[in-house]
């Protein structure tokens, strides 16, 4: 936050803004960050993922047209050289997420949330793409999708919650269409607004879906069954079905 995203050069995006950092400290063992206050409509209120918010469950309530405005900032995150970057950016490795999921899908065969035979197919999957592929082809906040964005003026969108890295752009805007369950109509409008700005291979997609969805599945394990049980239950639905490309197909099609 400090020293990154006060070297990107805003100059190069038509929707994007980007936190702007004032001043960090510690206190009592708490270590803050002070950022200048963003004018304008929040959606972190419009976006969750506890069972008993039905109204906004999974992006419910978020206007489509957001959709077109997820692609807008997604297509100006894009513009960031990666190669200029300090070398302390996080930057997805495949091969340490690959290592990382045969030692996690054990935990959830163990809690029962998936089976031996769904971990073994999916390993099959990843086990045959190039691990090069992955490394990762844009800068993005770690946690892209609605609830992050502020609605200023002009058409401009602030995103928000900055952990930052480098991860393979099909991943970013998979976890945005992975965490929007809950609308559908979004979801299909945000496929259609990516397929006329990007070229979309199918078996990546997939790929990113797989990894998204695995990844929100092992973050919420732990997490009580009247909370998050829903929410969890179509991330392992998602995964699952993932799994068969032609389900894939149906998405982009």
């Amino acid at each position: 936050m400090s020293e990154v995203l006060p070297s990107l050069d805003q100059g190069l995006f038509e929707h994007l803004v980007v936190p702007e950092y004032v001043n960090d400290g510690n206190h009592a063992g708490l270590h803050w960050m002070l950022m200048k206050h963003i004018k304008g409509r929040p959606l972190v209120y419009d976006w969750s993922e506890l069972t008993f918010k039905p109204d906004v469950l999974g992006g419910k309530s978020i206007d489509i047209a957001v959709a077109r405005a997820a692609v807008d900032v997604l297509r100006d995150l894009r513009l960031v050289d990666i190669g200029s970057l300090p070398k302390f950016v996080r930057r997805f490795n495949f091969k340490e997420w690959l290592d990382g999921f045969r030692l996690k899908s054990e935990t959830l065969i163990t809690q029962g949330l998936m089976e031996r035979a769904t971990v073994a197919l999916a390993l099959g999957h990843f086990s045959s793409k190039s691990i090069e592929r992955y490394e990762g082809s844009m800068f993005t906040n770690g946690d892209f999708y609605p609830r992050n964005f502020i609605f200023m003026t002009q058409g401009k969108i602030a995103v928000v919650d900055w952990v930052g890295g480098v991860d393979p752009w099909e991943f970013v805007a998979m976890y945005s269409w992975l965490l929007m369950w809950g609308n559908p109509q979004w979801q299909q409008a945000y496929v259609s607004e990516i397929k006329k700005h990007f070229p979309v291979d199918v078996e990546e997609m997939q790929i990113g879906l797989l990894v998204k969805a695995f990844d929100q599945v092992y973050r919420w394990r732990e997490q009580p069954e009247e909370y998050i049980g829903f929410a969890r239950t179509q991330m392992l639905a998602y995964f699952h079905e993932c799994l068969d490309i032609e389900y894939v197909k149906k998405i982009f099609g």
